[in-house]
C-alpha cells in the first residue's frame, strides 16, 4: 500500500492561540533560515575552489541566484505570516462560519507555502552540499 504524503490540514479546530503559534514557530524558523543562505552565499563567494572544474563558475552563479530566490520567497513569506498574524485577531470577532472559512483558508494556504518551501530548501541543500563537497579544494 502506498503512503499519501499530500497536505492535509488541522486547523479548522484549532484555537486563535493555536494558529498564532504556529503562525510564530513558522516565522521564527523562516528568520532561523537566513543565517543558513547567508553561509551558503559566502562560500560560493570564497576562493576555495579546486582549479579546473568544467563550468564551475557558472554553476556556482546559478546556485548564488537560487540563494538569492530562497532568501525573497524566504522574506515573502514572514511578511505574510506576520500579516495573517495581524489578521487573524480579527477572528475573534468573528460570529458566522464564513468569517471563520476565510480565515482558516488563508492560513491553511500560508502553511502549505511554507511546507512547500521548507521542501524546496530541502532539495536545494542536498545538491547544494553534494556539489560543493565535490570541488572544494583539500
Amino acid at each position: 500500500m502506498k503512503t499519501d504524503h499530500s497536505y492535509k490540514t488541522f486547523n479548522g479546530n484549532k484555537t486563535i492561540e493555536e494558529l498564532q503559534q504556529n503562525i510564530w514557530h513558522y516565522i521564527k524558523t523562516l528568520k532561523n533560515f537566513q543565517l543558513e543562505l547567508d553561509f551558503y552565499k559566502f562560500l560560493v563567494d570564497k576562493p576555495i575552489f579546486k582549479q579546473h572544474v568544467m563550468n564551475l563558475y557558472e554553476i556556482l552563479a546559478r546556485y548564488k541566484k537560487e540563494i538569492n530566490t530562497l532568501n525573497e520567497k524566504r522574506n515573502n513569506l514572514i511578511d505574510d505570516l506576520s500579516s495573517h498574524s495581524n489578521q487573524i485577531r480579527t477572528k475573534i470577532e468573528c460570529e458566522d462560519l464564513a468569517c471563520d472559512n476565510f480565515f482558516i483558508k488563508k492560513h491553511d494556504n500560508l502553511e502549505l507555502r511554507v511546507i512547500n518551501f521548507y521542501n524546496e530548501l530541502q532539495v536545494f541543500k542536498f545538491e547544494f552540499l553534494q556539489y560543493i563537497q565535490g570541488v572544494v579544494a583539500p
